[in-house]
């Protein structure tokens, strides 16, 4: 782009080349010559004096003006040469302001797009990415297992089914560090000895009923009578479940090893136990008290009556729920909500990206005693 230098330079030519041209009027101007002032002039002109040919002081401005416009028409038309060629050429005005006067009118000439404002920085917090809805691969996974476990309390093995969720939290050494969420339902069937505290008071009203009974003489001999007839010690099947809430679990799996993962879990968790002693395959009054079974109580036999109160799945081990219940449906038992722990380890074969397959091995411990039980399962999980 011309200078300012440049400019000055041009100035001082123009004004010395109109000094030159004036000059030699001005020194002689006393000729008495004609000067033609135009060749296409109709008819000679005649002869002035020499001070009205010196041009005045404001033609002269006027013609130093119209030849500043040229220069500054052709320095625009430079600078916008030189914009054209330059490569960051949009990024910074084409010509300087105080020459835009002077410019053509670029009608039609479509401007360029303005370049787009950077974004401002951040500050303070800043909202995560979100994967909805265009959610891809995160690396959580969703499952369920099957398999047996051992029982609290001494119970024999049984069947344990549930589910879990895994949510990635970290990327650990070797590996990825998740939060785990899992529930679990157990149950198992043990046969168990019981002894019914209610069958004992039911034998001494039982006794003294009898006894009464050899006084109104359908007896034969008192020592018929003042023995157990009922059972006090029986065998009964104990059925139990047990419902495992672990919310608070941490997993470690290890990723380098490929489509196989080992890891290790632990977390605390929540235990819900329901149990109930039946005991209708071993107790039956009619067999018990033989023939004095058929002795009326109100409207039924002895016997049967008996077997309505004390036959069924024992609360506590004590003495069954009422008959009406019973008949309804009503689920009976006793059971506790104690906390407690876990902890585990086991793999998974990736099969596919989102399909996979493994084993599952756990320890439970909870509060109380003989409460610890294990669980072996198989698992399925899917991976999004």
């Amino acid at each position: 782009m011309l200078g300012e230098k440049t400019k000055n330079f041009l100035f001082t030519s123009v004004m010395l080349l109109v000094v030159a041209a004036i000059s030699p009027v001005a020194v002689f101007g006393q000729s008495a010559q004609l000067v033609q002032i135009a060749s296409n002039s109709v008819a000679p002109i005649a002869s002035q004096p020499a001070g009205d040919i010196i041009p005045s002081t404001n033609a002269l401005q006027a013609r130093i003006d119209a030849q500043q416009q040229e220069i500054n028409k052709l320095t625009a038309l430079v600078e916008k040469l030189e914009a054209s060629l330059s490569p960051v050429a949009s990024l910074r005005p084409m010509v300087p302001s105080a020459s835009l006067g002077y410019l053509p009118d670029p009608a039609g000439s479509p401007s360029p797009a303005p370049a787009p404002a950077p974004p401002p920085a951040a500050s303070g917090y800043t909202a995560p990415r979100e994967l909805l809805p265009d959610i891809g691969h995160i690396g959580a996974e969703l499952g369920f297992f099957v398999g047996g476990a051992t029982n609290p309390y001494k119970d024999n093995t049984g069947f344990a089914s549930g589910g879990y969720i895994d949510l990635p939290w970290k990327n650990v050494p070797a590996g990825k560090l998740s939060y785990e969420i899992m529930i679990g339902l157990q149950r198992s069937v043990t046969t168990q000895t019981s002894t019914s505290g209610v069958n004992v008071v039911v034998d001494a009203a039982l006794n003294s009923y009898l006894g009464n009974v050899y006084n109104g003489g359908l007896g034969t001999s008192p020592t018929d009578y003042l023995t157990t007839p009922l059972p006090v010690t029986s065998v009964v099947q104990e059925r139990s479940k047990i419902l495992t809430v672990a919310p608070f679990e941490l997993k470690y799996t290890v990723t380098k090893l490929g489509r196989f993962r080992p890891y290790v879990v632990g977390g605390l968790g929540g235990y819900v136990w329901i149990g109930s002693d039946n005991n209708t395959a071993s107790f039956n009054a009619n067999a018990a008290l033989g023939s004095l079974a058929t002795l009326p109580v109100g409207s039924s036999t002895l016997g049967a009556t008996l077997n309505a109160l004390l036959q069924g799945s024992q609360i506590g081990g004590l003495a069954p729920t009422s008959p009406q219940l019973a008949a309804r449906g009503v689920p009976h038992g006793q059971g506790n909500v104690m906390f407690g722990g876990q902890i585990g380890g086991g793999a998974e074969f990736r099969i596919t990206p989102k399909l996979s397959l493994g084993f599952d091995v756990r320890h439970n411990a909870m509060e109380g005693k003989d409460a610890g039980f294990n669980t072996f399962a198989f698992k399925q999980g899917l991976h999004w």
